[in-house]
C-alpha cells in the first residue's frame, strides 16, 4: 500500500507454516499480527518480528469461537491502526483415524476449525477491504483439497470444504478489489506429520520457509494480476 505499510494477520501463527510466514510477511515490511490458542509462542513470535523494524502484535485467538475472532480485529485495529489488508487463513487442526473410529466430536472439531473459523475469519475481514476497494485473503489449503486418501476424513471434508469457499467467495468479491488466492502445499515438514514420518522423509519434504517465500510472492504481483490458486508441490512429488 502506498505510503504506508500493509498490515497481515496470520492465523495459526504460532508453529509451522504460519510461524514461517509471519517471519517472511515482516522481512518484506510489513505489520503483521500473529493469533494462534498459544500465547506463550506467540509472544516469542512478536519479538522475531519486531527485529526487522516492523510494527507486530499477538492475540490469543481460537478460530473456533466467532467473539474472540471479533475481539482479536480490536485488538489489531487498536494497535496497528485498522483491520487488515491482508488475511493468511492458516489456523488448522488434523487428525488421522479410520473413518470408523471418527467421533462426531472429532469431526465437528476438525470441520469447526477448519472450515467454519475460516469463514468467519473471511467474513470479519472483508467489509473494511470491501470499503477500502482493495486487500488479498489468502487461504493455505492442502493438496487434500484435491484428493482424497485412507485415514483424513474429517481433515479432507474441511479442507475440500475451504477450496469451495474460497472460489464462492472469489467470484464474489473480485469486482471490488478484493483478491481471493488459494495455496495448495504438498508435503511440507510441520507437525501436522508424525515424527517417524517427518524423520523418514524430511529429504522429500518442502520446508515451511518455501511456502511462505511463495505467498510473499503472491502478495507483490501488481493489483491487477490475481493468481486464484497455486500448487507447490515438492520437487520429488507426493509421499
Amino acid at each position: 500500500m502506498q505510503g504506508e505499510r500493509e498490515i497481515a494477520w496470520v492465523t495459526g501463527a504460532s508453529q509451522g507454516l504460519g510461524w514461517a510466514i509471519a517471519i517472511a510477511l515482516a522481512k518484506s515490511g510489513r505489520n503483521v499480527a500473529v493469533s494462534a490458542r498459544n500465547e506463550e509462542k506467540l509472544n516469542v513470535l512478536v519479538k522475531e518480528l519486531e527485529a526487522f523494524g516492523v510494527e507486530a502484535v499477538a492475540v490469543p485467538c481460537d478460530v473456533r469461537d466467532e467473539e474472540a475472532i471479533r475481539t482479536t480485529l480490536i485488538m489489531i485495529r487498536t494497535v496497528l491502526g485498522r483491520s487488515p489488508d491482508i488475511l493468511i487463513n492458516n489456523a488448522g487442526a488434523g487428525g488421522w483415524p479410520a473413518f470408523s473410529e471418527v467421533s462426531i466430536e472429532e469431526f465437528d472439531d476438525v470441520i469447526r476449525t477448519n472450515l467454519v473459523g475460516h469463514f468467519i475469519c473471511i467474513r470479519e475481514v472483508l467489509p473494511p477491504m470491501i470499503e477500502r476497494g482493495r486487500g488479498t485473503i489468502v487461504e493455505i489449503l492442502s493438496t487434500a483439497s484435491k484428493r482424497a486418501y485412507p485415514h483424513g476424513a474429517a481433515y479432507i471434508a474441511s479442507k475440500h470444504g475451504a477450496l469451495g469457499l474460497i472460489e464462492a467467495v472469489r467470484d464474489e468479491v473480485r469486482s471490488k478489489g478484493v483478491k481471493v488466492i488459494g495455496v495448495v502445499p504438498g508435503a511440507t515438514e510441520t507437525d501436522i506429520w508424525s515424527l517417524e514420518m517427518r524423520d523418514e522423509h524430511r529429504h522429500r519434504m518442502m520446508q515451511p520457509e518455501d511456502v511462505a517465500q511463495a505467498v510473499v510472492g503472491l502478495l507483490e504481483l501488481p493489483d491487477r494480476a490475481l493468481p486464484e490458486e497455486l500448487i507447490l508441490r515438492p520437487i520429488g512429488g507426493d509421499l
